[in-house]
């Protein structure tokens, strides 16, 4: 596993401790705030988006031909 980057370190645990400090002191707006960005990033980057003669297909993975099932 590479080594971080020590200004990255420094970013991810100052990150950690001020979410931290933000629960504990129990502020509701930073609280509220803290979980929509937390869900945003869990949130799957796939765009729902249809092209043109195309659809994505969760089982392949991966955008698909609508022609290869037409008969």
């Amino acid at each position: 596993m590479k080594k971080m980057n020590s200004a990255y370190r420094l970013q991810v645990i100052k990150e950690v401790a001020t979410r931290k400090r933000l629960v504990e002191q129990g502020d509701p707006m930073a609280c509220h705030i803290s979980q929509l960005l937390d869900e945003r990033s869990q949130a799957s980057p796939l765009a729902e988006k249809h092209f043109s003669g195309c659809h994505y297909d969760a089982q392949v993975g991966g955008w698909v031909s609508n022609f290869w099932d037409a008969k």
